[in-house]
């Protein structure tokens, strides 16, 4: 019967290790190619947002992401965005240089990369693509699938006449760090709103962890970041839709839906250590109750 307890034991030490380890071990490559007549301006791949393919690209910590160009242009793959808005200041976490036609750029993410990291090409700044890191690895591999949601939350809300979608992934709010939230702007069908205006505010527990009255995206896609959380509390998110237009145009000759909140409510993913210490316990709890008695009198 000891020999039944202690073999017990092993296959549930072994369980937590295989649950804790076996993700790092299995560092992916994402592969991310150049498209070809990227370097034209006003091209084919800007209208379908795949000037780099695929876009979004989803990795976690330790995956490697490799970039191929097989435009006949030399282009570069820099974080960031053109503007060095707060959160997206240029190379900031990589950048290629200049990269030749047939060449590929490779980058390994780690755990201070978790979120969405924007990316684009500074000699054709209107090739632009994200890196979508979670803390976990994507389901699928290859990128551009569906995000593996036991990491990240994936939060949908249509606007009130039903024109317009606001989709937003984020990680869970850690007390001691900022949290990334990526938005999405679609239209009935599904297809990305460009030159989408809007005003974004966060709150912690009453408390502003983001205030931007002036959002815009040109693609549909965009990425904002609050502020340093005080705790884990949950976050409040409220987007206000403010017309579609250019911006400097006159905002009276925006389309679509303006002055239109849409509010998110982003709260702690359970954690991953307590819900493994709930199985050990629990299965202790079986074993010992099963062979408790039987025990009693053994000597160790």
């Amino acid at each position: 019967m000891r020999s039944q307890l202690v073999a017990s034991l092993f296959v549930v030490l072994a369980l937590v290790g295989i649950m804790v380890f076996v993700p790092a071990a299995f560092a992916a490559t994402e592969t991310v190619t150049i498209t070809k007549g990227a370097s034209t301006s006003g091209g084919p791949c800007i209208a379908a947002n795949n000037c780099f393919t695929p876009n979004p690209v989803q990795a976690a910590p330790g995956d490697t992401v490799t970039w191929t160009n097989t435009d006949s242009a030399s282009h570069t793959v820099t974080s960031g965005k053109p503007d060095n808005s707060t959160g997206n200041i240029v190379a900031a976490v990589f950048d290629s240089s200049l990269l030749a036609p047939g060449k590929s750029f490779s980058h390994t993410f780690t755990s201070a990369d978790v979120g969405t990291i924007n990316y684009f090409c500074q000699v054709h700044p209107w090739m632009v693509g994200a890196v979508i890191v979670g803390t976990s690895a994507p389901s699928g591999g290859g990128g551009g699938g569906n995000m593996n949601m036991s990491s990240m939350t994936m939060l949908h809300a249509m606007s009130s006449d039903g024109s317009e979608q606001v989709t937003i992934i984020t990680g869970t709010p850690t007390s001691g760090q900022p949290l990334s939230i990526q938005l999405n702007f679609t239209d009935a069908s599904g297809n990305n709103i460009k030159h989408q205006n809007y005003a974004i505010n966060a709150t912690q527990d009453g408390n502003s962890v983001l205030s931007n009255s002036t959002g815009h995206t040109h693609t549909g896609l965009d990425t904002q970041m609050t502020s340093n959380l005080a705790s884990s509390d949950p976050v409040d998110v409220h987007i206000t839709l403010n017309g579609v237009g250019l911006p400097g145009t006159d905002p009276s000759t925006w389309t679509g839906p303006k002055g239109d909140m849409i509010s998110f409510h982003i709260v702690p993913e359970f954690p991953s250590g307590v819900i493994m210490i709930m199985i050990i316990v629990t299965v202790m709890g079986i074993m010992f109750t099963r062979f408790g008695p039987k025990i009693s009198g053994l000597k160790f």
